[in-house]
Protein backbone atom coordinates (compact mmCIF):
# COMPACT_ATOMS: atom_id res chain seq x y z
CA UNK A 1 0.00 0.00 0.00
CA UNK A 2 1.35 3.41 -0.94
CA UNK A 3 1.45 6.33 1.41
CA UNK A 4 3.14 7.75 4.44
CA UNK A 5 2.12 8.19 8.06
CA UNK A 6 1.25 11.81 7.35
CA UNK A 7 -1.44 10.60 4.91
CA UNK A 8 -3.10 8.58 7.68
CA UNK A 9 -2.83 10.89 10.67
CA UNK A 10 -5.34 13.13 12.32
CA UNK A 11 -3.98 16.63 12.91
CA UNK A 12 -4.00 18.77 14.87
CA UNK A 13 -3.97 16.34 17.75
CA UNK A 14 -5.01 16.93 21.33
CA UNK A 15 -2.36 16.29 23.96
CA UNK A 16 -1.87 16.80 27.68
CA UNK A 17 1.03 17.82 29.87
CA UNK A 18 2.62 15.47 32.41
CA UNK A 19 0.95 17.47 35.21
CA UNK A 20 -2.61 17.15 33.85
CA UNK A 21 -4.88 15.39 36.38
CA UNK A 22 -6.86 12.33 35.36
CA UNK A 23 -10.11 14.24 35.95
CA UNK A 24 -9.25 16.71 33.15
CA UNK A 25 -8.13 13.93 30.85
CA UNK A 26 -11.36 11.99 31.42
CA UNK A 27 -13.39 15.10 30.54
CA UNK A 28 -11.28 15.64 27.41
CA UNK A 29 -11.93 12.05 26.32
CA UNK A 30 -15.67 12.48 26.81
CA UNK A 31 -15.91 15.87 25.10
CA UNK A 32 -13.66 15.03 22.13
CA UNK A 33 -14.94 11.43 21.76
CA UNK A 34 -11.41 10.02 21.90
CA UNK A 35 -9.84 7.16 23.82
CA UNK A 36 -6.27 8.31 24.29
CA UNK A 37 -3.88 11.24 24.05
CA UNK A 38 -0.14 11.78 23.93
CA UNK A 39 1.52 13.26 26.99
CA UNK A 40 3.93 15.93 25.75
CA UNK A 41 6.63 18.18 27.11
CA UNK A 42 6.35 21.96 26.77
CA UNK A 43 8.48 21.61 23.60
CA UNK A 44 6.00 19.15 22.08
CA UNK A 45 8.09 16.01 22.55
CA UNK A 46 6.08 12.85 23.16
CA UNK A 47 6.77 11.57 26.67
CA UNK A 48 4.06 8.92 26.82
CA UNK A 49 0.47 8.00 26.06
CA UNK A 50 -2.54 7.88 28.34
CA UNK A 51 -5.66 5.96 27.42
CA UNK A 52 -9.06 5.14 28.85
CA UNK A 53 -7.61 1.82 29.99
CA UNK A 54 -4.83 3.61 31.88
CA UNK A 55 -7.37 5.76 33.70
CA UNK A 56 -9.60 2.81 34.54
CA UNK A 57 -6.62 0.78 35.79
CA UNK A 58 -5.52 3.70 37.97
CA UNK A 59 -8.98 4.10 39.47
CA UNK A 60 -9.33 0.36 40.08
CA UNK A 61 -5.97 0.47 41.87
CA UNK A 62 -7.38 3.11 44.21
CA UNK A 63 -5.74 6.14 42.63
CA UNK A 64 -7.45 9.52 42.83
CA UNK A 65 -8.77 11.54 39.90
CA UNK A 66 -6.19 14.12 41.00
CA UNK A 67 -3.40 11.74 39.94
CA UNK A 68 -1.11 13.28 37.33
CA UNK A 69 -0.79 11.93 33.79
CA UNK A 70 2.91 11.16 34.20
CA UNK A 71 2.12 8.83 37.10
CA UNK A 72 0.01 6.45 35.01
CA UNK A 73 0.97 7.07 31.37
CA UNK A 74 2.51 4.38 29.20
CA UNK A 75 6.14 5.21 28.52
CA UNK A 76 8.20 4.85 26.45
CA UNK A 77 5.73 5.10 23.60
CA UNK A 78 6.00 3.91 20.02
CA UNK A 79 6.00 6.78 17.52
CA UNK A 80 6.38 7.04 13.76
CA UNK A 81 8.01 9.68 11.63
CA UNK A 82 5.68 11.50 9.26
CA UNK A 83 7.46 9.85 6.30
CA UNK A 84 7.31 6.26 7.58
CA UNK A 85 5.48 4.05 5.11
CA UNK A 86 1.87 3.03 5.64
CA UNK A 87 2.81 -0.66 5.75
CA UNK A 88 5.26 0.07 8.59
CA UNK A 89 2.50 1.86 10.51
CA UNK A 90 0.13 -1.10 10.15
CA UNK A 91 2.85 -3.52 11.26
CA UNK A 92 3.46 -1.47 14.43
CA UNK A 93 -0.24 -1.61 15.34
CA UNK A 94 -0.29 -5.38 14.92
CA UNK A 95 3.09 -6.16 16.50
CA UNK A 96 2.61 -4.06 19.63
CA UNK A 97 -1.21 -4.29 19.92
CA UNK A 98 -1.56 -0.55 20.34
CA UNK A 99 -4.45 1.73 19.44
CA UNK A 100 -2.78 5.15 19.26
CA UNK A 101 0.37 5.96 17.33
CA UNK A 102 1.79 9.48 17.59
CA UNK A 103 3.32 10.92 14.43
CA UNK A 104 6.39 13.08 14.93
CA UNK A 105 8.56 15.48 12.97
CA UNK A 106 12.01 15.99 14.45
CA UNK A 107 10.74 14.30 17.65
CA UNK A 108 7.86 16.76 18.07
CA UNK A 109 4.20 15.75 17.97
CA UNK A 110 2.59 16.35 14.60
CA UNK A 111 -0.48 14.10 14.58
CA UNK A 112 -1.88 10.75 15.68
CA UNK A 113 -2.97 7.58 13.92
CA UNK A 114 -5.56 5.08 15.15
CA UNK A 115 -6.67 1.86 13.47
CA UNK A 116 -9.80 3.74 12.34
CA UNK A 117 -7.57 6.21 10.47
CA UNK A 118 -5.86 3.33 8.64
CA UNK A 119 -9.20 1.78 7.68
CA UNK A 120 -10.51 5.15 6.50
CA UNK A 121 -7.39 5.63 4.34
CA UNK A 122 -7.75 2.15 2.84
CA UNK A 123 -11.43 2.71 2.05
CA UNK A 124 -10.66 6.00 0.27
CA UNK A 125 -7.86 4.36 -1.72
CA UNK A 126 -10.14 1.85 -3.41
CA UNK A 127 -10.24 2.51 -7.16
CA UNK A 128 -12.58 -0.31 -8.16
CA UNK A 129 -16.30 0.34 -8.44
CA UNK A 130 -18.41 -1.82 -6.10
CA UNK A 131 -19.71 -5.11 -7.47
CA UNK A 132 -23.42 -5.38 -8.04
CA UNK A 133 -25.26 -8.72 -7.76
Amino acid sequence: MKGHARNLMTAPVKSVSPETPLSEIALLFAEAHIGGVPVTSSEGRVLGMISQDDIMSALLAGRSLHTRADEVMTSPVHTVDEFDLTDEVMQLFRKHRIHHLPVVREQRLLGIITPADVIRFLAQDIDEPPRVG
